[in-house]
C-alpha cells in the first residue's frame, strides 16, 4: 500500500536506531568507567549485592591494618619490656655483689646508688612508654594507691560488630606491688651501724608482715617462688601476711616497693644498703624476671595470634572482592564486542532509514 503519512519502514529503522543507540552508549559507558553496573538500572539485584559484598571487602581491609597496628602497638610494648628485663638483670647482678661481706656499707651504698637508678628508669620506662599517646604499661596506677589493674584493649578483626579480640597489658609499674608493712633492714650509712633489724633475713617475728626469712623462703612460702601468690591466698590469709595478689601486676608476687598505700612519704624501693636486704632483693629479683619473662611470652603469643588473624582478613578479603568483581566489573573483551556490534549496527539502521525515506520519494511519480 502506497501511503505518505505512516512511512512504517522508517519507524522500524528509527526505532531499531534508538535501541542500538542505547545499547551503544552503556557499552562505551563500561568501558570507559571500567564498571558493569554503573546505576540502578543496569543490574538492580546487581548493584544491591554488589554494594553489600563492597562493605565486606572494607570491613576486612580495614581490620586487617587493625590487627597489624595491634601488631606494631605489641611490639613498642615488648621492646618496652626487653629495657626493663636488662635492667632487671643488671639489678640482679648488683644484688648478689651486696650479698656478701666482702663489701663494707660504704660499697654497699655505691652499689645501691646504681640500683636505685635502674629502678627509676623501670618506673619512667612504665609511665612514659605510650603509643598513639596513649599509655599502655602502668595500668593507669601510681604510687597513691594500692590498686593494681590491666590495661584492656579491644582489637576489632571482623567485618562486622562483635568480631573482636580481647588483649590485656599488666602494670609494669614496680610501685604497683605494695607490702604495706615490709620492714627492710636499716643502717647508719656513716658507721654501718644496725637502726632497724627488719623482718628479712633471719628476723622471726611472730607476723611476718611482708618480709621473708631469706634461710626458710623454700618452706616458708614455697610456691611463692614461681613468682605468683595467687595459689596460696589461704596460707595468706592464715599468717596474716600482707601478701599482693597481683595477678594484672606484670612481676608476680615480686616486691619490689613497700610502704603504706596512698602515703608517699612513707613509700620506698627495696635497696641492697645490707647484706640482708641484697639477699632478700635477690629473691624478688629472680620472681620478677621468672612473671616478666611470661609476661614477655604472652605479649609474643599475641603477636602471632594477631599476624595469623591479619593474613587470614586479607585471604577473605581478596576472594570476597574477587566475587565482587565478577558482578560489578566491566569485562572488556564483552563491552568491546558489543561495542562493535552497535557500531555497525548504528551505520546499517541509518542506512535502512535513508532507504526507508527514500523509498517512499517514487510516490511522486503518480502525481506526475
Amino acid at each position: 500500500m502506497s501511503v505518505i503519512n505512516t512511512n512504517m519502514s522508517s519507524i522500524i529503522a528509527t526505532n531499531a536506531i534508538i535501541a542500538n543507540d542505547r545499547d551503544q552508549q552503556q557499552a562505551m559507558e563500561r568501558l570507559s568507567t571500567g564498571l558493569r553496573i554503573n546505576a540502578a538500572g543496569d543490574d538492580a539485584a546487581g548493584l544491591a549485592i554488589s554494594e553489600r559484598m563492597k562493605a565486606e571487602v572494607s570491613g576486612l581491609t580495614m581490620a586487617a591494618r587493625n590487627a597489624n597496628d595491634a601488631i606494631s602497638m605489641l611490639e613498642t610494648v615488648e621492646g618496652a619490656t626487653r629495657e626493663i628485663h636488662m635492667a632487671f638483670q643488671r639489678m640482679r647482678e648488683l644484688a648478689v655483689q651486696a650479698s656478701t661481706d666482702t663489701y663494707s656499707h660504704t660499697d654497699r651504698a655505691a652499689l645501691d646508688l646504681e640500683f636505685q637508678q635502674l629502678y627509676n628508669e623501670i618506673v619512667r620506662i612504665a609511665t612514659q612508654t605510650t603509643w598513639n599517646n596513649m599509655t599502655l604499661m602502668n595500668g593507669a596506677n601510681d604510687a597513691a594507691t594500692a590498686a593494681v589493674t590491666t590495661t584492656p584493649l579491644t582489637i576489632q578483626l571482623g567485618k562486622n560488630a562483635g568480631q573482636t579480640m580481647a588483649l590485656t597489658i599488666k602494670s609494669f609499674d614496680p610501685r604497683t606491688a605494695i607490702r604495706n608493712q615490709l620492714n627492710l633492714e636499716t643502717i647508719n650509712p656513716g658507721t654501718g651501724a644496725t637502726i632497724l633489724a627488719g623482718n628479712v633475713a633471719g628476723a622471726t617475728p611472730a607476723v611476718p608482715l611482708g618480709g621473708t626469712n631469706v634461710a626458710s623462703i623454700a618452706t616458708a612460702l614455697g610456691e611463692d617462688l614461681s613468682g605468683n601468690d595467687e595459689h596460696i591466698a589461704a596460707r595468706v590469709a592464715a599468717n596474716g601476711w600482707d601478701v599482693r595478689k597481683n595477678e594484672d601486676q606484670a612481676f608476680g608476687a615480686a616486691v619490689l616497693w613497700s610502704g603504706e598505700a596512698g602515703v608517699a612519704t612513707a613509700a620506698q624501693s627495696i635497696n641492697i644498703l645490707t647484706r640482708g636486704n641484697g639477699a632478700y632483693t635477690l629473691i624478688q629479683m629472680d620472681k620478677a624476671i621468672t612473671a616478666l619473662s611470661a609476661e614477655r611470652a604472652k605479649i609474643g603469643a599475641f603477636m602471632h595470634r594477631l599476624e595469623y588473624a591479619g593474613d587470614n582478613l586479607t585471604n577473605v578479603a581478596r576472594h570476597q572482592e574477587q566475587s565482587r568483581s565478577r558482578i560489578a566489573d566491566a569485562d572488556y573483551a564483552t563491552e568491546t564486542t558489543e561495542l562493535s556490534r552497535t557500531t555497525i549496527i548504528a551505520q546499517a539502521s541509518t542506512a535502512m532509514l535513508a532507504q526507508a525515506n527514500a523509498a517512499k520519494q517514487t510516490v511522486l511519480t503518480l502525481l506526475q
